[in-house]
């Protein structure tokens, strides 16, 4: 069959193609629905590839002036609701434009000089991913906040600690809320790294050899953002490892917190009492009327799976494409999409719920048992000359002994402290949960002069002052 003289072309790439593109190929090809999250970076990336042809006097002035003001015409009526995109478009860039071209002409056909989809793509997906790595610290910076302020309002609760989900020793409730404090911070510096490593703009390397164009490919990239242009061109559009690391770091963020909603969803059950979460991050069951249920801690709890599957989706997408550029990095921007919409509200509602909780501390208080104050008499015992080991065997056959008389350890009659040096007898005396955490105050204990510098700290994590 030959080729049809004059015919109207339905995509922008089909000069060499005699027939049109097979239904089934379209629905599996087309990522228009998906893609479209890319709208805002296309147009920046669109403007400042046209600016920089315009520089280079690939383009006029003139013509660059009115693909400037018909690139923001289209974001500004896509962002009042207009319906600009039809059955026909592959894509957001290919979508952006034909209706560019639509509205100014043959000029808008010249906006694709010396740039391919493969370039084009990789700048718009890396600076959607810079966008959303400032988002994710922002919001990382406001749950940290909301924990430096519950923790100084709740500096005087007691509790037990737990390892194992076995109460382990003394600490203060606001200690366990700065442990959390202090891994987001490690969740920020990596976000911090992400944009520090990933600042280069793929722009002007077009489809592998990079562009035939002389226009200034650094110049450019400063002016949407980059340090500098990339080095090589076959690099910056072949590889995804900023997805990569974008997603293995929201993928950390997520398990961060899904460990501690983890807590929050056992310490709200009747078991522990220890908090109750606010109507508003909870839910009933549709038969039993009784129930109020952690959903948002569980909800939390279960995103954290998906963040990690949106990772291992992409490392499998990624692992044997060849390079230069396949076809399969096509399916990069779902995951990438999803785990940035999936984190941001999921620190969104632990700050919330964190917040709006209540804490039963009377409970927290009620459920410690003298178990939790055997290190500190073992210590004691170090502290009189004992050896380590021989403290916490004699400590040990205590606890033991209680046990099996159903009584805590530190009312076991006399007779059972006879394994105990004479001089340190007495000491036990002394042992209070209070006196335990008192003890300490070395740097990043639980003692309460070290919480106040551990509020010091953070503090100065908040100003911007310490990283």
């Amino acid at each position: 069959m030959k080729k049809t003289i004059g015919r109207k072309a339905k995509k922008m790439w089909d000069g060499r193609f005699e027939g049109g593109m097979s239904q089934s190929m379209k629905e599996l090809s087309f990522s228009l629905e998906t893609d479209k999250e890319l709208l805002e970076e296309d147009i920046i990336g669109s403007l400042a590839h046209g600016k920089g042809l315009a520089e280079a006097k690939i383009l006029s002035e003139q013509e660059y002036a009115k693909i400037a003001k018909n690139l923001r015409g289209i974001l500004a009526d896509v962002k009042k609701g207009k319906s600009l995109w039809n059955a026909e478009d592959e894509d957001i860039h290919m979508a952006v434009e034909r209706v560019l071209t639509e509205r100014i002409g043959a000029v808008g056909k010249k906006i694709h000089t010396g740039r391919s989809r493969n370039d084009q793509v990789a700048t718009d997906f890396k600076l959607y991913m810079r966008r959303k790595a400032v988002d994710v610290l922002d919001s990382l910076s406001k749950l940290q906040s909301a924990l430096l302020t519950l923790a100084k309002e709740k500096s005087n609760i007691v509790m037990a600690g737990y390892t194992h989900l076995q109460q382990a020793q003394p600490i203060l409730f606001s200690h366990y809320l700065m442990s959390l404090f202090f891994a987001l911070e490690r969740d920020r510096k990596r976000l911090l790294a992400f944009l520090e490593t990933h600042n280069e703009s793929p722009l002007g390397s077009g489809a592998i050899a990079g562009s035939a164009f002389p226009y200034n490919r650094k110049k450019v990239a400063q002016e949407l953002g980059f340090a500098n242009a990339s080095a090589n061109s076959i690099d910056a559009v072949s590889h995804r490892d900023t997805a990569l690391e974008f997603l293995s770091d929201l993928a950390i963020i997520g398990a961060t917190v899904s460990r501690y909603a983890e807590d929050f969803v056992i310490w709200s059950s009747t078991e522990f009492g220890f908090l109750t979460l606010s109507d508003g991050f909870s839910s009933g069951s549709s038969m039993m009327p009784q129930k109020k249920n952690p959903d948002s801690m569980e909800l939390i709890r279960g995103k954290a799976g998906r963040l990690l599957g949106n990772y291992t989706t992409m490392f499998a997408l990624v692992k044997g494409a060849p390079l230069s550029y396949s076809r399969d990095l096509q399916e990069d921007k779902q995951p990438v999409f999803d785990s940035a919409k999936t984190i941001l509200v999921c620190l969104q509602v632990f700050r919330e719920a964190l917040v709006s909780a209540a804490w039963n501390a009377e409970k927290m208080q009620e459920k410690m048992t003298a178990a939790l104050l055997a290190t500190d008499f073992a210590d004691m015992l170090v502290g009189n000359g004992v050896a380590f080991r021989d403290a916490h065997h004699i400590v040990g056959n205590l606890v033991g002994a209680a046990a099996k008389l159903k009584i805590d350890w530190t009312n076991l009659p006399d007779e059972y402290w006879k394994i105990v040096p004479p001089r340190v007898r007495e000491l036990r005396k002394k042992l209070t949960f209070a006196y335990s955490i008192s003890r300490r105050n070395i740097e990043g204990g639980t003692g309460e002069k070290s919480l106040k510098e551990q509020f010091k700290k953070a503090e100065l994590i908040l100003k911007g002052t310490s990283r």
